[in-house]
């Protein structure tokens, strides 16, 4: 086989014009983002290097693909909301076993730090195409997300996004929706009103923002004239569960919104070993079985199901899309209510 002449890559062309896989990709699929004097450089490459278009769905045949999933680590276990995460990484990975596509799982604390180290590690790398990442900051990630684009190296946000970073796209579930759908909730929970308690997330999460601005919006649009009191959930578990204690003094007759799924389940244990389940309304955040209990005995009322696994997957296939020369897109994430007579419907494992 000495004499078969070696397939030309995007690779081979970007080094040849002098610019990035990203921008060659670009330019060989008409997508926005280069000056026509830089198209036409590279077309003119590939025609020259006998570049065929086909060659990456050939590649893929091959098992060229190299995608790297950054996210939290479920050695944890109050992990719920990413052991639903890193299902559907394995889901989308025995979907994709036909096209020999590689994934490999790099597990980081929960803190944008650890991120950001892990990524500057596969930016020195060579044999990662793309990266699919929950961020854990929205602004401080942004520096390392663009310069693996600059390299050829996509990425792909899940979950909660890199805000003004050069990431190709954000696959997530409707996150002010899901603010007002537990606003909304909360409200019908509380006919006579009474104090609200929002608690948990983190003041640099976008989706956590996201979450309070939607709670926010429809609250305040309802004319709810009774204070909200926001319990911050960035910091020691502890710690978050002595604010939201104090937070509850003196509530009477109110209702918790919890952000996370560590806050739903520390506002479960607090409400029901204080004895407020007949005055506080909770509503929560995503379903595991660790809920079960406390939804059974009337202390958590309803949660936002964000249907998280379902974003895990979609974060690879519009990445294993955008590699293969397609518009990187994906289906909507649907959300879901979850009562005490449809638990059973959306508990996963």
């Amino acid at each position: 086989m000495s004499g078969m002449k070696a397939r030309t890559t995007m690779k081979d062309i970007a080094r040849a014009a002098g610019v990035s896989s990203v921008t060659v990709h670009k330019a060989i699929y008409s997508k926005k983002g280069v000056s026509s004097e830089t198209r036409d450089k590279i077309l003119r490459l590939a025609e020259a290097m006998d570049y065929s278009v086909n060659a990456a769905a050939s590649s893929l045949k091959r098992g060229a693909l190299h995608i790297a999933v950054v996210l939290q680590s479920v050695s944890n276990p109050v992990n719920y909301f990413f052991r639903s995460m890193w299902a559907g990484i394995d889901k989308v990975e025995r979907a994709l076993l036909d096209y020999r596509v590689r994934l490999t799982r790099f597990e980081c604390g929960d803190d944008w730090e650890s991120q950001e180290n892990i990524l500057a590690g596969i930016a020195e790398r060579k044999d990662i195409d793309g990266v699919v990442i929950q961020c854990w900051d929205e602004t401080r990630l942004n520096g390392t997300i663009n310069r693996l684009y600059d390299l050829g190296v996509p990425v792909v946000t899940a979950n909660s996004d890199a805000v003004g970073s050069k990431r190709i796209a954000c696959v997530s579930g409707p996150n002010e929706r899901i603010g007002r759908l537990a606003a909304e909730l909360l409200r019908g929970f509380l006919p006579d009103g009474g104090k609200i308690v929002m608690m948990g997330g983190r003041p640099g999460v976008e989706i956590h923002n996201a979450h309070r601005r939607g709670f926010r919006a429809f609250i305040e649009e309802t004319g709810y004239s009774f204070p909200i009191v926001e319990v911050a959930g960035d910091g020691d578990p502890g710690q978050v569960r002595k604010d939201f204690s104090r937070a509850l003094n003196g509530i009477g007759s109110g209702g918790v919104y919890a952000i996370t799924s560590r806050d739903t389940l520390l506002a479960c244990r607090e409400i029901q070993e204080r004895g407020l389940a007949d005055r506080v309304r909770l509503v929560g955040s995503d379903v595991f079985r660790e809920l079960v209990p406390f939804f059974e005995q009337g202390v958590l009322r309803a949660t936002v199901w964000k249907n998280q696994q379902a974003q895990a997957e979609r974060a690879v296939l519009a990445l294993y899309r955008y590699l293969t020369g397609r518009q990187a897109e994906w289906e909507p994430i649907g959300i879901g209510v979850v009562l005490r007579n449809n638990l059973e419907d959306f508990l996963q494992g």
